[in-house]
């Protein structure tokens, strides 16, 4: 389909007039298009950091292939929108609409030449790819799980929609030295809230009869990971619009412009210390104050918590395993929380549009995209529980998720320019290779991997963190991946995982079900699988002591990923699911630091 072709009659049922901004946004995009063809702007030094603050992001393929990347404010995807998404997907791209670890679509191999219409569908149907990349806001982020958990103090929703609203082509949004996260949760025992990996993260809180939020701001992963430093234990919810302005003013004034390695907020921070950030910090707000930009409070009361129990004992078996692992209540009456398996994240037309329909006729229209790269449905009844399962495993959906064997990855090398490893193939096999284990221990840990050292898997928050490497055996090049270890988002704190050793990409699951089997065998009583990892790899030991118990640990790992003399095959000289000789020539620049 070419960029000016009419919306599919599935697409447009639901299309609504766009405003003149977003009208004139579609123009400008499709003239500098014309005027790069002209030869009339430089591809890299013009075009490109405009596409990128478009979301339009260059491939490994290079050529005209891109990658188009759609915000999803806090993962919100309607039914409509879901359509939107599939039909694009089958007419523009590879068929995939992957969903990424902050919650977005990504679709990969997108021709230049379609991206105005694309943009235009999109937005006709309240999604957009404004500010998606490149050196601005990017979407706010929040918990799946948000209104529906009965220790939350109230609905963080209409605050994260607020402060999207707020930044959306805002004067300062897209003129930072670089991108800048906003993330939202509810609860900290809420696995999937992730508030401590944002440049402003804000957790609803309720604090001495007062509610607010506590703001935490410059933390993030990347090749280099940060905690988050607190700006407020509990801040009135209409102040949290002033708060937020003054630190991405904090960021846009006192961020590295000069140093794109050292251009992200947590290295404000590192720079000037905790102190010295919350001067910085209130300097801004000052003038945000003096500006007169305020905030207000919203309506956020949430309905009684009155949860009902999940009937367990219904069904097969392989229902009453998925009503246990993939099932919660709702803190409303009679519903239920559903969590939809999608391995790796990728979600192919056919299978969207089946969900678009489960979604609809099951759970009121309401799901949203996770950080896991999972969908969850967030009010079913119990009666039909029963039904989405049965929808769900024709899909192949009804897989247990959030666990384990529902192993998060970024792309890696089979588009990104970054990517080292063919980190989806990884996570494809461990979810076979692993699929045998069943203790519930080990079920409840999470595996994280990334194809590079940046993170985009969030291989540093892993139970079982994995990021792609290359090293040597003898004078061959073998693709690796670096084992990390102990590593949790736990709400209230974070702590990221430490690394063990170099693990050739074959051995990879070998070594997890090692690991595995030693922690059921060797545990205490109460001991989880993150616990026992931390301690076998000496975690909070003096650095003598980590460094001697680190080794121990390597040292029994080692015959187990190690190459015996000879038996290094031609298979093990190609990455995972690669038909060619592992190679680091095709690594480009990323874009992501461009």
């Amino acid at each position: 389909m070419t960029a000016s072709a009419t919306p599919s009659s599935s697409s447009s049922s639901s299309a609504v007039a766009l405003t003149p901004v977003v009208e004139q946004e579609i123009a400008k995009f499709q003239n500098t298009l014309d005027l790069l063809a002209q030869g009339a702007i430089d591809a890299d030094k013009v075009f490109k950091p405009y596409r990128l603050v478009h979301g339009i992001y260059g491939q490994r393929q290079q050529g005209e292939n891109q990658m188009v990347r759609i915000k999803l404010k806090y993962g919100v995807c309607t039914p409509a929108q879901m359509r939107v998404l599939a039909d694009l997907s089958e007419e523009l791209t590879n068929g995939i609409s992957h969903i990424t670890t902050r919650q977005a679509i990504q679709y990969h191999f997108v021709q230049l030449s379609d991206v105005p219409g694309m943009m235009r569908r999109l937005e006709e149907v309240g999604m957009t790819t404004r500010e998606a990349c490149g050196n601005a806001v990017r979407a706010v982020v929040g918990s799946p799980n948000a209104g529906t958990r009965i220790d939350e103090p109230f609905a963080i929703e209409p605050y994260a929609e607020a402060v999207y609203q707020h930044f959306l082509r805002g004067p300062f949004s897209s003129n930072l030295p670089r991108k800048f996260k906003i993330g939202f949760g509810a609860s900290d025992q809420d696995i999937l809230a992730q508030v401590n990996l944002q440049d402003i993260g804000a957790m609803g809180v309720a604090k001495d009869g007062k509610l607010g939020f506590r703001i935490l701001a410059a933390g993030g992963l990347g090749s280099s990971p940060q905690a988050p430093i607190q700006l407020y234990e509990c801040l009135p919810r209409d102040r949290l619009i002033p708060v937020c302005e003054a630190i991405l003013r904090l960021f846009h004034k006192h961020g590295d412009r000069t140093n794109r390695a050292k251009a992200r907020l947590k290295f404000v921070l590192r720079k000037h210390g905790d102190d010295g950030f919350r001067k910085l910090f209130e300097e801004c707000l000052a003038e945000v104050d003096k500006d007169g930009i305020t905030g207000q409070i919203l309506p956020d009361t949430l309905p009684p918590a009155k949860p009902s129990a999940i009937p367990l004992d219904v069904g097969s078996a392989e229902e009453r395993s998925w009503r246990k692992w993939n099932v919660k209540p709702h803190r409303e009456n009679g519903l239920a929380v559903v969590s939809v398996c999608v391995p790796r994240g990728d979600l192919p037309a056919t299978q969207l549009r089946a969900l678009a329909d489960i979604t609809e006729q099951y759970s009121q229209g309401d799901a949203r995209t996770t950080n896991d790269q999972n969908v969850v449905l967030r009010r079913v009844k119990l009666a039909d529980l029963s039904a989405v399962f049965t929808a769900l495993t024709a899909l192949g959906y009804a897989r247990k998720a959030h666990t384990l064997v529902d192993v998060v990855s970024c792309p890696g090398a089979s588009t990104c320019q970054l990517g080292i490893t063919l980190s989806k193939n990884l996570g494809r096999e461990l979810e076979q290779g692993l699929a045998a284990l069943n203790d519930e221990r080990v079920l409840q840990a999470h595996i994280n991997i990334s194809g590079c050292p940046n993170s985009c898997g969030q291989h540093h928050i892993g139970t079982i963190g994995l990021h792609g490497a290359a090293s040597k055996i003898g004078d061959k090049l073998v693709p690796h991946y670096v084992l990390m270890v102990g590593g949790a988002d736990e709400g209230n704190r974070i702590q990221f995982a430490s690394m063990v050793a170099r693990i050739p990409a074959r051995k990879v699951a070998t070594t997890i079900l090692a690991l595995a089997a030693w922690y059921v065998a060797e545990r205490s009583a109460t001991e989880s699988f993150v616990h026992y990892l931390r301690r076998i790899n000496g975690d909070g030991l003096e650095k003598e002591a980590a460094k001697a118990v680190k080794a121990k640990l390597k040292e029994r790992l080692l015959p187990i990923f190690s190459y015996k003399e000879g038996e290094l095959a031609e298979a093990d000289l190609h990455d995972l699911g690669s038909e060619k000789l592992f190679s680091l020539d095709e690594i480009g620049a990323g874009e992501c630091m461009s």
